[in-house]
């Protein structure tokens, strides 16, 4: 039986007048999701973090984030999973989710990432990832 994840409530902060907005990111791998919060959080974000796709579920309930950044490639639940249940959420469906990837697809699966994605990103390309987060999010940047 899988452990509850912590429930988060993290208050809203501002910097300059404006709302940082709240970013969930979501990775199995803790080395790359410690600098993943700490580029974001240096970059003005507001970060929660999940190892899998049921604590991501569990935190998008009661955080309601401005942004998910979520990894492809999970064991127990993939990314495209979580994002198919991202997409069927009426609450969700409007949730700018970036996708995060270091392997390459077949095209069916990179058409269903683009279609139900603000984009796909290279783990390696870390200023794409903060580019399409002020795409995403324009009262960011």
């Amino acid at each position: 039986m899988l452990a509850r994840p912590p429930v988060l409530f993290l208050q809203p902060r501002f910097e300059n007048g404006l709302l940082n907005p709240l970013v969930l990111v979501v990775d199995d791998n803790p080395d790359f999701l410690e600098m993943l919060e700490m580029l974001l959080s240096n970059n003005g974000y507001r970060v929660i973090t999940a190892e899998n796709g049921f604590q991501a579920l569990a935190l998008l309930e009661s955080n309601h984030p401005d942004v998910v950044v979520l990894d492809i490639m999970m064991p127990e639940r993939t990314g495209i999973e979580v994002l198919e249940q991202i997409r069927w959420n009426e609450e969700w469906v409007d949730l700018p989710v970036i996708c995060l990837s270091a392997i390459s697809f077949n095209g069916e699966s990179v058409d269903f990432i683009e279609e139900f994605s603000v984009g796909l990103v290279d783990k390696a390309d870390l200023d794409d990832l903060l580019k399409k987060l002020k795409e995403a999010l324009p009262q960011a940047g």
